[in-house]
């Protein structure tokens, strides 16, 4: 098997280059069949995005990891070494506007681009369009409730896609749409930034601009020992 490793710093890096060869395996950063993730959550969403769809275990570096597992470096290589795992296949989103696309496996945010002032949108939804006030939206995946939707909304969701209101002048509770869903949503009064997981590409969306949220043909994937 070819592994590759997505690591927090060099020196981990290194460690653990020297742990797959010990256990037998090749080391391949062009064409992993694996890539070890050796950090936190957002060191995941880092690996993902430089190998999309490839196979992904993940090592806790980070304190502050929730989807690592808590095995021995060299016991999950040994599983691994003995097909003894599985893997789990994950839902990513995409936000489309003006021909640019971006691709997240936790969520997609959009958020005022001035703290100083609310943000004005409408969100289009089965042939219903309704305005919002506030600091904007966050649409997320199964796997990224967890994160900053939790944060907001103090619940998770397991199936379709999760759209939670970030600090609006009314109180609106969370929708939960299903997976096959497009969600539009237009900016009416100033400007905002379109952002996905902790990319640090964004795009300036500006009033009249158009975004369409939906579930991705492209798939993250986890190794479940």
């Amino acid at each position: 098997m070819r592994i590759a490793i997505f690591g927090k710093t060099p020196e981990s890096k290194v460690q653990l280059k020297k742990e797959i060869e010990r256990s037998g395996f090749e080391y391949d950063e062009k064409k992993p069949e694996v890539v070890i993730s050796y950090g936190g959550d957002g060191t995941f969403l880092w690996a993902e995005r430089e190998y999309p769809g490839i196979p992904k275990t993940l090592f806790r570096y980070s304190k502050i990891c929730k989807k690592c597992h808590n095995l021995p470096i060299d016991h999950a290589l040994e599983l691994l070494r003995k097909k003894k795992y599985k893997i789990t296949t994950m839902p990513k989103l995409e936000a489309n506007i003006n021909g640019k696309k971006l691709l997240a496996t936790n969520d997609i945010t959009i958020r005022n681009k001035e703290p100083t002032h609310a943000l004005r949108w409408t969100l289009a939804l089965n042939g219903k369009r309704q305005e919002y006030i506030g600091d904007g939206i966050v649409v997320a995946t199964p796997f990224g409730s967890t994160g900053y939707y939790q944060s907001i909304t103090r619940e998770t969701i397991n199936k379709g896609i999760g759209i939670a209101f970030n600090n609006t002048t009314e109180q609106h509770k969370p929708l939960q749409i299903p997976s096959n869903k497009t969600l539009t949503l237009t900016i009416t009064r100033r400007e905002a930034h379109l952002v996905a997981d902790n990319n640090p590409k964004m795009i300036i969306l500006k009033e009249g601009d158009k975004v369409k949220i939906k579930q991705s043909k492209e798939k993250a994937r986890i190794v479940k020992f």
